[in-house]
């Protein structure tokens, strides 16, 4: 068995494809062998953030109310600045440009957060007008707040109005970082959701923010390289998210380890597999999960 040693630091990054690329100095030789892969170790800092501008950085809500026995409508639309943020955070934000508002004919709105439930909530209270109700319009930041596009209010005409998100603030980014490796078409492919490359591992991200996780791979599960790859000069692959996002990690380098071994060819048997690319994917997903 042989080790190779990547550290990002020393790859050539694709703005693009967002594949860092190893160049080998010591290639890797079938011999006539099939060439077979597995993440053995790897060290990589959770610097990457929860909100991402253009993915999930805004938030916005609006309320309808009576003034005057008139009716009238007033949005916040807020758009976070792209960095990690804990729930008291966000509060603070929002508050702050709430702040910057003041309060509407009368009506002051405010943010807060339960630590118990894990929920937002939004509050309007009226001095001199009445509310009908409070509705979260044009929100990309749902998993952040729990907020659902459209959820509102029943109509009503009251002086204090609360709507409380309908699911827990989820404020990890992701539970897993997925190793996908540009594709040497091997039975980890599924070219549906991850454009034919190859998923070499699954790490779970089970460390805070500006921690560093040290993965262990203790399985002696291998991928196989096609029988056709004969001469590996170099490794690209990119780290992805549970939504298979891309990870960026701020500047920060990771650093893995790759245990590569060589099987003679009549000791690995390649299967046709009929089922469909989800099914696969199901498979693979669940397969990987049990070997960590």
């Amino acid at each position: 068995m042989e080790y190779i040693f990547l550290n990002s630091i020393n790859s050539t990054f694709n703005d693009n494809s967002k594949f860092h690329t190893f160049f080998l100095t010591k290639p890797i030789l079938a011999h006539n062998k099939i060439i077979q892969f597995k993440l053995q170790e790897a060290e990589i800092p959770i610097s990457y953030y929860n909100i991402i501008t253009g993915y999930n950085d805004t938030f916005s809500f609006k309320h309808t109310y009576m003034f005057n026995d008139s009716p009238f409508a007033h949005t916040y639309s807020f758009t976070f600045p792209q960095k990690n943020y804990t729930s008291k955070q966000l509060v603070t934000y929002i508050n702050a440009q709430i702040a910057t508002t003041g309060a509407i004919n009368g009506v002051t709105t405010s943010v807060s957060f339960d630590e118990q439930s894990l929920k937002f909530t939004i509050k309007c209270v009226a001095n001199t007008a009445i509310i009908k109700k409070i509705e979260i319009t044009d929100t990309l930041a749902t998993r952040i707040m729990g907020f659902s596009n459209g959820n509102t209010t029943a109509d009503t005409l009251v002086n204090t109005l609360s709507l409380t998100a309908n699911d827990a603030s989820n404020l990890n980014r992701t539970k897993n970082i997925y190793f996908f490796i540009k594709s040497f078409n091997t039975n980890n492919s599924n070219s549906d959701l991850n454009e034919g490359n190859d998923i070499l591992a699954k790490v779970q991200a089970n460390v805070k923010f500006n921690d560093i996780i040290s993965y262990q791979n203790s399985s002696d599960l291998f991928i196989n390289i096609p029988q056709n790859v004969t001469y590996i000069d170099k490794i690209e692959l990119k780290l992805l998210d549970d939504d298979f996002t891309f990870l960026d990690f701020n500047r920060l380098n990771f650093c893995l380890a790759l245990a590569v071994q060589y099987m003679e060819k009549e000791n690995v048997v390649f299967e046709t597999d009929e089922r469909t690319q989800d099914e696969q994917l199901i498979m693979l997903q669940q397969q990987i999960c049990d070997e960590i």
